[in-house]
């Protein structure tokens, strides 16, 4: 209702507009000009309240912990392991967990809101979602949990390597998309950058 309001706002103020300017051509008066800034004024406040004024979701995320699970030792050792000298293969399991927030910088609430992770890495566990009709009050904010698990074979030192090198690469072209609408059911996004932590609001997908 407030949507089909606003829009009838927006139209009415550009009628008058095009009155006054055509009045003004027809008689060069000063009557005319004054109602050409008063609707020139009232289209521009009514705009911006209707497409520039708008829910703001922005995210940002932080690596909390990461380490590494032996799952055993790989078939490319030697028969004896000496124990603090040799560098024994195993099969390692690494992780990575983040906390992504996700919060509603802006006075107005966001409803019906998607999120689709585009390009994460394949062992990716997220923990945390909204419901299909669930709001984000103005100025809320939510964190996501996301852990990032990658196997690989290799010693301590290979592991503890990848540990600190790979997730940049394996989250490089990871982006998060947020669609949601206001009250007045126009659409929005935000697009979210992982590796440069950034983010992009969007009228359009």
């Amino acid at each position: 209702m407030k949507f089909i309001r606003s829009t009838i706002t927006i139209i009415s103020e550009l009628i008058i507009l095009v009155l006054a300017i055509l009045w003004y051509i027809k008689t060069h008066e000063y009557e005319p000009l004054i109602a050409i800034i008063v609707s020139t004024v009232g289209l521009i406040t009514s705009s911006i309240s209707k497409f520039v004024i708008r829910p703001k979701i922005e995210l940002q995320h932080k690596k909390t912990d990461w380490g590494r699970n032996t799952r055993g030792y790989t078939a490319n050792n030697p028969p004896i392991i000496r124990v603090g000298i040799d560098h024994p293969n195993q099969y390692w399991e690494l992780f990575w967990n983040f906390v992504l927030e996700i919060r509603n910088n802006s006075s107005l609430n966001a409803y019906s809101i998607e999120i689709e992770y585009l390009n994460i890495p394949e062992k990716t566990i997220i923990h945390g979602n909204f419901g299909k009709i669930e709001p984000l009050l103005a100025n809320e904010k939510r964190e996501f949990r996301i852990k990032v698990v990658q196997n690989i074979t290799g010693t301590h030192i290979d592991a503890d390597k990848y540990l600190k090198d790979k997730i940049l690469e394996m989250m490089g072209n990871t982006q998060i998309l947020v669609k949601y609408k206001d009250e007045s059911g126009i659409t929005f996004y935000t697009e979210y950058n992982w590796s440069e932590n950034s983010n992009k609001l969007k009228l359009l997908k």
